[in-house]
């Protein structure tokens, strides 16, 4: 798709964002998975430890899947851990770590049901299945949530927004939706209601799991081919938030206040919105959690992608705005996130 002349400073972007559904890696997929095979569907998980909550009993679990290169257990990790006991979960925080130092795993024990440390194959799919396998009775949930530490927050109480989340008209949620290669929720957050969790298909996913070492691969077979796979077996699959009034709204306001004129915005800000326009005149995905990171939290979305801040990988313009629309939304103690980027962040000042 040709982009208009005034928009040419953007290509790089557009083709970043666009021209990498055209990268073939065949060989190495086959190779990843044919090692995958040898290791067969047995845990990666090397040691346990039981946290202060239970699984006893438990009907509602949540797995947290979380990496860090020193296996640090940071203040934005713990209050994602209480987010979700403080929404009735019984939570495993899965560590992908390649370290695991026990004074962290402590900081961790009092909030969470079991901390699991493993091997990082198969990445946070890997350790989303190694987690549901910890789980003492699979039989008797009723839900189980899939989330990774991608995110900070949450910035508002998660019990509300997973009361939304009704199994009488969804049998696997997500939070936010995409329409990149094909539809599929976003993968940071997946919540399974019974009938997922008990549907032979399901089941079989699990049973017969490979370890898969391919980024590529997992992007492709689960990110966003689960998602069809999910629904091809009958389950239906719906998105809190979903995309298309998520644009439509974006573009009425755009319009409206004819903001690609607005001489108050940065001549780069009003570029950025007709760019985003373009796309969505065209048809073009984009990625919900960095285009609309600020209407999504402004409209309650509870978390912000760690990418947007840490790589701002679309441009977005005036980003050093982040706490204040995140304070304008909820009682979040940002402070958390900045502490966390001091750590990690690499020749960016946010």
């Amino acid at each position: 798709m040709a982009l208009p002349k005034f928009l040419n400073p953007l290509k790089p972007l557009y083709w970043a964002f666009f021209g990498a559904r055209q990268r073939k890696d065949y060989v190495p997929q086959a190779i990843s998975v044919g090692i995958a095979s040898l290791f067969g569907n047995r845990s990666m998980v090397k040691q346990t430890w039981e946290g202060e909550q239970t699984l006893s009993g438990a009907k509602d679990v949540a797995v947290l899947v979380t990496w860090d290169a020193g296996g640090r257990v940071h203040d934005f990790l713990l209050a994602h851990i209480k987010g979700l006991t403080d929404a009735g979960r019984a939570v495993i925080v899965v560590s992908n770590s390649p370290k695991c130092p026990e004074a962290e795993v402590a900081k961790a024990l009092p909030h969470c049901a079991l901390f699991a440390w493993r091997s990082n194959r198969g990445y946070d799919f890997g350790a989303y299945r190694d987690g549901l396998k910890l789980v003492p009775d699979y039989d008797a949930l009723d839900s189980l949530i899939f989330i990774n530490d991608s995110t900070y927050g949450p910035f508002q109480k998660l019990g509300p927004i997973i009361k939304k989340m009704k199994p009488s008209e969804a049998d696997v949620w997500g939070l936010t939706e995409s329409w990149d290669t094909r539809w599929h929720l976003q993968s940071y957050f997946l919540l399974f209601h019974r009938a997922a969790l008990q549907h032979e298909g399901v089941r079989a996913l699990w049973d017969d799991w490979k370890h898969v070492n391919s980024k590529s691969w997992i992007i492709n077979k689960l990110e966003i081919g689960l998602t069809g796979r999910l629904t091809k077996a009958g389950l239906k699959c719906k998105a809190v938030w979903p995309y298309r009034p998520m644009v439509t709204g974006f573009c009425e306001d755009v319009r409206k206040h004819d903001l690609t004129n607005e001489e108050s915005l940065a001549q780069q800000h009003r570029e950025l919105l007709k760019f985003m326009c373009h796309l969505a005149d065209h048809g073009a995905p984009m990625n919900p959690c960095h285009f609309f990171w600020d209407r999504l939290i402004t409209d309650g979305f509870p978390y912000l992608k760690r990418e947007v801040l840490t790589s701002n990988p679309i441009g977005m313009p005036r980003l050093y705005e982040w706490s204040d629309v995140i304070s304008s939304a909820s009682r979040y103690d940002t402070e958390m996130i900045v502490d966390h980027l001091r750590v990690i962040a690499k020749n960016r000042v946010i």
